[in-house]
């Protein structure tokens, strides 16, 4: 018995998905924080007057100073990191940045199997989304 072609690629999409749900698992239970942001160091020049090292070259500059920088309801938020915290916060940024990654896989997985079953590509599948008004503009419609 053949298998038809639509059916095939059903179960190629649904074989891949369940291998990204398995990767998740595994990558949920060896993660441990996980957070958004970036992290950055600096050097500074201080504010004493041109008697210190780091007014003379660039290269004598206070620091390295460290940050981790987020977005908190559309505002900047930076909090000042010592040596061990800057460590710790760069693996909990790459285990954001790693599960972020995973569930775009999913979504774009998802969105493939969308198109299987309408019969729609995915590019149209989207168009047709981005042309629908989003529902914060929609007007509740009373009959």
């Amino acid at each position: 018995m053949k298998v038809a072609p639509k059916e095939k690629l059903r179960k190629q999409s649904s074989g891949r998905y369940e291998s990204l749900k398995r990767e998740l698992t595994s990558l949920a239970t060896q993660t441990s924080f996980l957070l958004t942001g970036s992290v950055q160091s600096r050097f500074f020049e201080c504010s004493r007057d041109a008697n210190c090292r780091c007014h003379d070259d660039p290269a004598n500059r206070h620091g390295p100073y460290h940050y981790c920088t987020r977005k908190v309801k559309g505002k900047t938020v930076s909090v000042s990191l010592n040596d061990d915290q800057l460590a710790l916060v760069q693996q909990w940024i790459e285990n954001g940045r790693a599960l972020d990654r995973l569930l775009k896989q999913m979504q774009d997985e998802s969105m493939r199997a969308i198109a299987l079953i309408t019969g729609k590509t995915v590019a149209e599948n989207s168009a047709a989304a981005q042309r629908r008004e989003p529902a914060s503009r929609q007007r509740l419609r009373t009959p």
